[in-house]
């Protein structure tokens, strides 16, 4: 197992990314991407997976299996990669009344793997890992969202007026994605891209009750072709 963390360490080097950039990319600590370098732990199959998409060279490669010739590593041609989990809508909704979207990744039943650039921000908070979940409704379709997507969700980017945003709201929590603006009264102002779907409007003191949470900002949309009709 020696030779995964030479090679782990060696190819990281010649990326030009530190090992807590690594860590981040993988979703693990930096001291396990420490660990995994200086022969203390031995990353788990699905790690080796990860490490492997992570950092653009096979899985083969990574392991030593192939002479290094065969694989072109290059810093300028690094374009790093997330695992992103698809969560069930309503484990997030639950989520949304206190309990960390964090606490239910582990429940995805899939999960893609996306460019970094389309993910935004990375924070080091585990509770704001990036997620994705599927749409449901036509309300944002004119907003480039359509029924059955999918969208990207980063709870660790900053939000502004007019952004799209993944919500949960209401006593039993629904969750919803919407266009957000914030009022000078602490107030915020939810709006579909279709006018036939009202605003929602969320007071100060809805906001500090719980009523409604924002879950992250979304990034990005994945579409799937339809069939015709």
């Amino acid at each position: 197992m020696h030779i995964i963390s030479d090679r782990l360490r060696e190819i990281r080097r010649k990326l030009g990314i530190t090992q807590g950039e690594l860590a981040s990319l993988v979703g693990v600590s930096e001291t396990t991407v420490w660990n995994w370098e200086n022969g203390r732990r031995e990353p788990r199959s699905s790690e080796i997976n990860k490490l492997a998409n992570v950092l653009g060279v096979s899985v083969s490669y990574l392991m030593g299996e192939i002479d290094m010739d065969h694989e072109n590593v290059k810093k300028n041609s690094f374009q790093p990669v997330i695992e992103i989990p698809i969560l069930d809508p309503a484990l997030i909704a639950c989520a949304g009344k206190g309990n960390h979207v964090e606490n239910v990744h582990a429940k995805a039943e899939k999960t893609i793997f996306l460019p970094a650039s389309d993910v935004g921000v990375l924070s080091v908070d585990v509770y704001k890992r990036p997620f994705a979940v599927m749409v449901e409704g036509d309300s944002m379709e004119n907003a480039g969202i359509p029924d059955r997507s999918t969208v990207v969700v980063n709870p660790a980017e900053e939000i502004y007026d007019g952004d799209i945003v993944l919500i949960a709201f209401g006593i039993m929590p629904q969750i919803a994605i919407k266009w957000i603006f914030f009022k000078r009264n602490g107030s915020i102002e939810l709006r579909a891209a279709d006018p036939a779907y009202p605003p929602l409007i969320f007071t100060k003191e809805d906001i500090e009750n719980d009523m409604v949470k924002i879950l992250g900002k979304v990034m990005c949309v994945i579409n799937k072709p339809r069939r015709g009709i």
